[in-house]
């Protein structure tokens, strides 16, 4: 079997497709200090819990043909709120990490952001957008992006994996796993009766199911293999854009079809935490076709057809 290193193991993307790459017959060693806010050592691998650059990690994959490096103090207030020290992770972390593949000519994919691009002057964004991060944690993942490709004049195959907004949950021993992204956290709030959208609401995303996100890096790390990933960045999204408040009006929707005999959702439009950062262009648009056509698959998962899942397994307040 061939050996696949990953970082951040325990992580809500890293977890599942760490088991996933094991039950496709990857020899899978993870990695994680299990310190980000979800942190579950994954069943049916090789786990140490260490920083992923400790002296004690590194010996820990010696032998992996490919590295998926997933780990990183991750999000925009934990980088905005402690700079040095999250860089000393994404940033300095990552540096000897690449340097370790470097060494020993091990191919590595790097899981950057979609927020790298900042706010581009043209849409849609593709693989070729250029960084032009804007706040501190997408100058980081930017960082992180240009040392991986360094690896490149060595021959070394050295890619990014920018991702945009990841949603969907997935079950670890009879718990729940999903990230507080705004879909996510609709599908909790929807239980109490009432979603709250950041203002202003018309801030557009692109939504990916975490399913098909973990298909796409097992496919990266397949090429990565064989030798044969050409592409600089990878981008994974769907394609299709949604405001948060068309995605709060398609959940009520939802909510209407799967529990008509309950009150309607109330939408409340609330302080945005994030309202400094966030990207408010309303021509958002990505374009990832180049991807997907490389690595030969395309998403599976339609927005509208999972949120009609998350609601109609939400229990309606009483």
């Amino acid at each position: 079997m061939a050996q696949l290193a990953v970082t951040g193991a325990a992580g809500y993307i890293g977890n599942l497709l760490s088991r996933t790459a094991a039950t496709e017959g990857w020899d899978v060693r993870g990695v994680d200090d299990l310190t980000g806010p979800i942190s579950i050592a994954p069943d049916g691998i090789r786990f140490l819990s260490e920083r992923f650059f400790s002296p004690e990690a590194l010996r820990f994959l010696e032998g992996s043909e490919v590295v998926l490096h997933l780990a990183a103090v991750s999000g925009v207030m934990p980088c905005a709120n402690d700079p040095v020290g999250t860089r000393e992770v994404n940033v300095g972390g990552t540096a000897q990490l690449v340097e370790w593949c470097r060494a020993r000519r091990i191919p590595l994919a790097f899981a950057s952001s979609l927020s790298v691009v900042g706010a581009p002057p043209q849409m849609p964004i593709t693989e070729t957008t250029p960084a032009n991060p804007t706040h501190e944690y997408a100058r980081q993942k930017a960082e992180g992006e240009r040392l991986v490709s360094s690896l490149r004049p060595s021959g070394i195959a050295g890619v990014s994996v920018r991702m945009s907004n990841v949603y969907g949950s997935y079950s670890v021993s009879g718990r729940t796993v999903a990230k507080g992204n705004v879909i996510n956290e609709f599908s909790r709030q929807a239980a109490t009766g009432r979603l709250r959208v950041n203002s202003p609401g018309t801030q557009r995303r692109d939504f990916i199911h975490i399913a098909d996100v973990v298909k796409a890096w097992l496919a990266v790390a397949d090429r990565l293999r064989r030798g044969a990933a050409p592409n600089d960045v990878y981008l994974f999204a769907s394609g299709t854009a949604a405001s948060i408040r068309e995605v709060a009006a398609r959940m009520e929707a939802a909510w209407r079809h799967a529990h008509p005999r309950r009150a309607p959702l109330a939408v409340d439009v609330v302080e945005n935490p994030r309202g400094a950062v966030e990207l408010l262009d309303e021509r958002f648009q990505v374009d990832p076709r180049a991807t997907w056509e490389s690595l030969g698959m395309r998403p599976s998962h339609e927005l509208d057809r999972e949120i009609s899942r998350i609601v109609a397994d939400v229990i309606p307040p009483s």
